[in-house]
């Protein structure tokens, strides 16, 4: 009777063990998926961080770059305000010159201050184009377009001193005439 039951003793305490091993085999999936879900947790955090930091460097970097647009766009529309004022303060005194209401004796006074007038509103239309070409980039009077694609194209500007002087005679060439006239009419009436 004793081996009997010692051998009892001994399936029992296997079976006891068995169900340990079982326990803890199940504490260790446990563990193990607890651990793939921390992981897990961890890599999403990470993939958090990431993105976060990504998105927000992006979103500075847009909002700067929307702030310069945006003062950029104030600049141009209040030059653009600046020169249509210009412009049309311009024509106004262009519109107004009318040579039939010029009196005989004066006509060599009137022609010069008209031709003053055209020649400030040349030099102002220039300037004031150069500068609204400088604040867009681009030219105000686009060139023909082009026969392919209908785009625009630029011709490019030339700044050399020919080109300049040139320009310059042809602006001031009325004015430089009305004064030889007048130099002559003044010698001979003299």
């Amino acid at each position: 009777m004793g081996s009997a039951s010692s051998m009892e003793d001994i399936g029992q305490e296997l079976e006891q063990r068995q169900q340990q091993l079982l326990a803890l085999q199940r504490q260790q999936a446990d563990l193990e998926a607890r651990k793939r879900q921390l992981e897990e947790l961890n890599t999403r955090r990470t993939e958090l961080l990431h993105g976060q930091r990504d998105i927000r460097e992006r979103l500075l970097r847009a909002i700067v770059i929307l702030e310069r647009a945006e003062s950029q766009g104030r600049k141009e529309v209040e030059q653009m305000h600046e020169t249509r004022q210009n412009f049309s303060e311009q024509l106004a005194e262009i519109n107004a010159i009318d040579p039939s209401e010029w009196s005989p004796s004066s006509i060599e006074e009137e022609l010069s201050r008209a031709l003053a007038k055209v020649d400030q509103a040349s030099a102002v239309y220039t300037q004031s184009r150069a500068k609204l070409d400088a604040l867009r980039g681009r030219d105000l009077e686009p060139a023909e377009s082009s026969e392919e694609g209908g785009a625009p194209t630029s011709v490019p500007a030339s700044d050399s001193f020919s080109d300049n002087f040139t320009r310059g005679l042809a602006f001031n060439l009325p004015l430089i005439v009305a004064f030889l006239l007048g130099l002559i009419l003044f010698q001979i009436l003299k």
